[in-house]
């Protein structure tokens, strides 16, 4: 009855076109693409013939946001709440363009707002809560967390966003000095996601409640930023993002999300303005990639070279495509044309060698004769590491041929590096086992194994390193 009474008196107070006056034109169009400033231009003139329409404001605001003018924004969406201020989606949006625009308690009311009108969307709880705790107010923020939690508790299905108030809470709570309380929530939470951001909080959780030995044996690193939060409102804003950059971004977080009829959408209606653009080029190649269908991935990507045949990206995404139909040469000439395009391009480094590995057939297990061809696939790998390599798989790989060309100093220096890494594999630690083994370095072999399977119990290759050298230490065996 409440929420019927709030709705009612928000209705009367809705304002006629001519109260809220005309739209607000961009204080900056120069620093506007083309595309973006057409567009604006294009809903002015179509709010200024419906001047009632609350929709068009909206639209409006969702543009300007979108598109780098929070300010320009804030005013589209005040008009479109004054119009219509029964919809919480645009008292949201009016509360992130005021955020982003530096004015927190214009943020914060208006997310106020949207709460009472729908306190069933989280987002509408864990986003102001972040803002409070960016101004050093935990003890604000913490109930908002806590009031999403609730909530998503008392739904028939778990929230998709359900690790925004995770980490508000225990941030609020590590803010609070009550870190022992913050334990439980993030030790659920890493059973959840598996993310850089959430393990390096639990081990501040863990070592703050005195909890160090647990921190000490998930050896998680301190780098990554926090995870990003679905929210359903956000897909209008990423919609709204114009320029060919902008549209890129959009395409991308829908191939990330696996929304591939929505991607292929985007992207026929990116193309009709820029046929010929090799990136968009090469996103319709990863649509076609995800989708299966490898001739029209390979056939993109043959398209895109020939109008760019210096694009280092595009004959790298063509010698992945190569490989993936079985034409290896073919492929290795593709990445071979990467790096000569761009030399410090350390992802064409990396696919020589991977292919390397594969042509020469030292994947297919360890022999006597592959000496060479390990050194040789060596090569490209070194180069690409020299010039910087980030995922774990990657050194996984580095660390293992390493140890398998005999440079055990490097293969320890790599794989001691990547086992402080939360999202590193269990094999890691086996690997190093074995080239502190081959350096006859056995307390260290083994003690890197045990650690190994306290992180990962169970995993095969590290129950066979404790194994063996069990069996040497009662004589059955010896190192």
């Amino acid at each position: 009855m409440r929420q019927l009474l709030l709705l009612s008196v928000l209705l009367n107070c809705a304002a006629s076109a001519g109260e809220v006056g005309p739209p607000p034109p961009p204080r900056h169009p120069q620093a506007m693409e083309g595309e973006v400033i057409e567009a604006i231009t294009e809903h002015i003139a179509t709010i200024t013939a419906r001047p009632a329409d609350a929709e068009g404001r909206r639209d409006l605001g969702l543009l300007y946001i979108a598109n780098g003018a929070p300010k320009d924004a804030v005013d589209a969406f005040r008009q479109a709440t004054t119009l219509d201020p029964s919809q919480a989606v645009l008292w949201g949006y009016l509360g992130q363009a005021a955020h982003q625009a530096g004015d927190v308690d214009t943020a914060l009311s208006a997310m106020a707002t949207a709460r009472r009108l729908e306190p069933g969307h989280l987002s509408v709880w864990w986003r102001p809560g972040f803002w409070l705790l960016e101004e050093g107010r935990a003890d604000e923020a913490l109930p908002l967390f806590r009031q999403a939690a609730i909530i998503d508790r008392e739904s028939a299905t778990p929230a998709p966003d359900g690790a925004a108030y995770r980490i508000g809470m225990a941030r609020c709570l590590m803010d609070l000095d009550r870190p022992a309380e913050a334990v439980p929530i993030l030790e659920e939470l890493n059973t959840l996601i598996s993310h850089p951001y959430a393990s390096y909080l639990l081990d501040q959780a863990y070592r703050r409640s005195g909890q160090a030995d647990k921190a000490a044996k998930r050896r998680s690193a301190s780098g990554a930023g926090p995870p990003s939060y679905p929210d359903s409102w956000q897909d209008a804003v990423s919609a709204a993002k114009r320029g060919l950059d902008g549209r890129m971004d959009h395409i991308e977080s829908l191939l990330a999300a696996g929304r591939l009829r929505e991607a292929s959408a985007a992207l026929d209606d990116a193309q009709k303005r820029w046929p010929e653009d090799v990136n968009l080029l090469n996103r319709r190649g990863e649509l076609y990639r995800v989708k299966g269908n490898i001739k029209a991935w390979v056939r993109t990507l043959r398209q895109a070279t020939r109008i760019d045949p210096d694009h280092a990206q595009t004959h790298h995404n063509l010698s992945v495509a190569l490989q993936r139909t079985g034409d290896l040469q073919q492929a290795l000439n593709e990445a071979h044309l990467s790096v000569k395009a761009k030399p410090d391009f350390s992802e064409g480094w990396m696919q020589i060698g991977r292919l390397r590995i594969v042509l020469s057939g030292i994947d297919k297990g360890g022999r006597e004769a592959d000496t060479k061809a390990i050194q040789r696939a060596l090569e490209p790998i070194d180069r690409a590491f020299a010039i910087g390599v980030d995922a774990s798989r990657e050194h996984l790989l580095y660390g293992h041929l390493l140890f398998r060309g005999g440079r055990l100093e490097d293969s320890s220096r790599v794989l001691e590096q990547l086992i402080t890494r939360p999202d590193a594999d269990p094999r890691a630690w086996a690997i190093l086992s074995e080239v502190y083994r081959a350096r006859n370095e056995h307390r260290k072999a083994l003690k890197t194994a045990i650690d190994g399977l306290n992180r990962f119990p169970g995993q095969s290759d590290l129950l066979r390193i404790v194994e063996w050298y069990r069996r040497a230490a009662s004589g059955e065996d010896a190192p």
